[in-house]
């Protein structure tokens, strides 16, 4: 990605968090503005001083014009030292009443400048990380609303590591922006100003050679941000590799395989070491650069001083000219030398910003229709009118061409071997994806036309391994109503069968399950799970198998809980054990992507077809 890119990336991503700040970005650069002229401008105050010590010069005679006119601030340095003078009695041609003459100056400026660069600081801060916070919820946002298919395709590793190590790195762009290439720039100009108004023709003499500060940001720029980039993509693995890792600690302890998790951590995070040391290199030959270019410079503009000293009367009769002018110099350099280091590291975080711009540029394929239309109800049911659906990443449809209804009230059971669909078109039932093909209806309704929110509110859903968040089981439970009462709770509690079991924990609801619930068993889990879809009261019930993963006793305490669920609802159940679906409405099978039967339990049978087939497989002793 070329230099162009980057920009447009970094800008697209900060716009819409730095636009509605502007007054303050504003504020940033006229508050920097003013502490750098209280520090450049002060330097002009040592020529009054050291005339005063060197030369015996009095408020009376003392001036900073090379040119021998007084300027406006030698009128007003000689009288405020004329106001020191009457004020302290001191005798004529004494230093002190000029000298505390520039020591007050001296403590205005400093007050002024010191106010000035507090503020810049803060605000500049305040601006870095409120806008870091927008950027992750915007991330945040964003990644929440793509659809599960996305995210199916996506390593969690590496989504944490963009939107942590990621946007760090555009904090530190932001933080540099308005630090240093705003502060540094313009402290830089105000010290050329002060070394123009002391030396002009030494100063455009020198001026000459400061571009070549520059030359290995332009040189050697593309090499850091591609090493920033492979940098980051490196440390995204190595965080996807630790995740899983930690995920998995049960596999990976059951088949001893910690040395070989480590080996593959230890891999990831040495092709890290490789890539940052490319991009370290890299702008450690531009800092290396930029200090020997400052140094040469410095050489040569003695050697301009030595030569304008010999042949010219330049600093003939004013001592203060020269160190005035070598230490506005030396200042600008050192300020535009900072300014060129930090252009080099604002550019190992483009790759940064490339990454996340990456992220905001998927589209969202799961959207709200522009007048979405209310759902009350299943009303006649749902129905699947020719759906088809293609993942992006494979070549065959993973369903074809479904034509299915659901009546309101029956229990529709979805079989079929691994890889037939039933997830998918649980997904695509629930719009957790959009069909490539045909449409999803809910009483006549495209499901894309229906407003999201009054679909989701219709259904209830309880998987196969339910996630349970790390806070208390109450919380848990009224996940689905944040508004229910204490009371509702308990009572989706009881109907799901775990109310006893809560109640005999210490902290009764207000216990802590842990990361995922992992102070509980699956059946503890499964019926939490099921009182969240009670409290929900949603007509219509969704359940991915949700017993084929547990023990004979929680099988039974579960199925209970679901039998009561579903009753007066409208349920489609994805099963796996056909013994737990002989009682459905209808049962549907699905192979390779086709229906290909339909019809109940003892019809199937009759047909003696695969649903026949794969009963006897599981009923064969």
């Amino acid at each position: 990605m070329d230099s162009d890119s980057n920009l447009k990336s970094f800008w697209a991503l900060i716009k819409p968090h730095a636009l509605p700040r502007l007054p303050w970005l504003v504020a940033v650069i006229l508050l920097s503005s003013v502490g750098s002229a209280g520090l450049a401008f002060a330097l002009l105050l040592a020529k009054p001083i050291l005339g005063v010590l060197f030369q015996g010069s009095t408020f009376n005679t003392i001036g900073l014009s090379t040119a021998g006119e007084s300027s406006w601030l030698d009128n007003n340095l000689a009288s405020l030292a004329q106001w020191m003078a009457d004020a302290t009695g001191a005798v004529d041609g004494s230093a002190l009443p000029m000298m505390l003459a520039i020591a007050a100056v001296l403590c205005v400026m400093g007050l002024v400048s010191g106010a000035a660069t507090y503020g810049s600081i803060v605000i500049a801060r305040w601006i870095g990380l409120r806008l870091v916070i927008d950027l992750r919820l915007r991330l945040a946002r964003h990644l929440m609303g793509l659809s599960v298919r996305y995210h199916g395709t996506r390593r969690f590793g590496d989504l944490l590591s963009r939107i942590s190590a990621d946007v760090q790195q555009t904090l530190m762009t932001v933080d540099l922006a308005l630090k240093e290439l705003v502060r540094n720039p313009i402290e830089a100009l105000f010290y050329i100003v002060v070394a123009v108004i002391v030396a002009p023709q030494l100063t455009l003499a020198v001026l000459v050679a400061m571009p070549a500060l520059a030359l290995p940001v332009v040189l050697l720029s593309k090499r850091v941000r591609k090493g920033s980039t492979r940098s980051l993509t490196s440390l995204g693995a190595s965080v996807q590799a630790l995740s899983q890792m930690f995920q998995g600690v049960r596999t990976v302890k059951a088949f001893r395989a910690e040395e070989r998790e480590l080996a593959s951590y230890r891999e990831h995070n040495e092709g890290y070491l490789r890539n940052a040391m490319k991009m370290v290199r890299a702008v450690a030959l531009t800092q290396g650069w930029t200090v020997l270019i400052s140094l040469v410079g410095f050489a040569l503009m003695l050697v301009g001083i030595g030569l304008l000293a010999e042949y010219t009367s330049a600093f003939e009769g004013d001592p203060g000219v020269l160190m005035v002018f070598l230490v506005a110099i030396s200042q600008a350099y050192n300020m535009i030398k900072r300014t060129t280091n930090a252009v080099t590291r604002v550019q190992e975080s483009m790759g940064a910003a490339a990454r996340l711009q990456g992220i905001l540029n998927e589209p969202v394929d799961v959207v709200e229709s522009a007048n979405p239309q209310p759902i009350s109800g299943l009303g006649a049911g749902v129905r699947f009118e020719g759906m088809t659906f293609s993942y992006a990443e494979t070549d065959r449809p993973a369903l074809r061409h479904i034509e299915l209804d659901i009546r309101p009230g029956e229990k529709l059971a979805i079989v079929g071997a691994s890889g037939s669909g039933k997830s998918t078109l649980m997904d695509l039932l629930a719009r957790f994806i959009d069909p490539t093909e045909g449409r999803i209806t809910v009483d006549g309704v495209d499901l894309r036309d229906a407003s999201l929110d009054d679909w989701i509110a219709q259904y209830a859903m309880v998987g196969q391994t339910p996630f349970l968040f790390h806070t208390t089981i109450g919380e848990n439970i009224g996940y689905g109503n944040p508004n229910a009462s204490q009371e509702e709770i308990e009572r989706a509690a009881r109907a799901a069968h775990i109310h006893d079991f809560i109640l005999s924990l210490p902290q009764g609801y207000e216990t802590d399950v842990a990361d995922a619930g992992a102070r509980l068993s699956g059946g503890q889990r499964q019926r939490i799970a099921i009182a969240r879809a009670v409290l929900k009261g949603a007509p219509l019930l969704l359940l991915d198998e949700a017993t084929s993963a547990l023990d004979s006793e929680s099988e039974v305490a579960v199925q209970q809980a679901l039998d009561e669920l579903m009753e007066g609802r409208t349920v489609v159940v994805i099963a796996h054990r056909l013994s737990t679906i002989r009682n459905a409405d209808r049962i549907a099978v699905l192979e390779d992507g086709d229906l290909i039967e339909l019809g109940s339990h003892s019809e199937l049978l009759a047909r003696d077809g695969v649903y026949a087939r794969l009963h006897a497989l599981q009923t064969t002793p």
